[in-house]
């Protein structure tokens, strides 16, 4: 094994983790640029009750899960210098496992559906992905 390919195997794990912070600091940008729409009238104690920001919410706290999926699942392959397959399966293993055990204690099941379903998206992509490149 030569030096880069031991310094990837490395990285594997640290940008699994950069892929959940990006969709995390994204729906939180996502989220502070609909309040910053809010109008003075509709803010209370800090936070913006406007009646859009109910759906907004609901939107960014099912989409930004399922884009954190779908990065903790693709960011590591393209890191791995081999069995790519492999590594797409450990992390949608790993991250379904999460999101199971987080899914289901705020019993948030359409989050949960959609995350698992965009993890299984994406190590699907890869598959077809990989198997194209024979």
């Amino acid at each position: 094994m030569t030096l880069v390919n031991g310094v990837r195997w490395f990285l594997v794990i640290p940008v699994a983790y950069l892929g959940y912070y990006l969709a995390l600091i994204s729906g939180m940008a996502f989220l502070a640029l609909a309040e910053s729409f809010c109008p003075p009238d509709a803010i209370v104690s800090g936070m913006c009750v406007a009646a859009y920001m109910k759906p907004i919410e609901r939107f960014s706290f099912v989409v930004f899960p399922g884009i954190a999926a779908a990065l903790v699942v693709l960011l590591p392959v393209l890191v791995a210098p081999c069995r790519k397959l492999n590594v797409a399966f450990a992390f949608l293993a790993a991250g379904s496992v999460i999101a199971i055990a987080l899914g289901s204690s705020l019993k948030e099941w359409v989050t949960l559906g959609f995350t698992l379903l965009c993890g299984i998206v994406t190590t699907g992509a890869v598959y077809v992905y990989l198997g194209r490149k024979k």
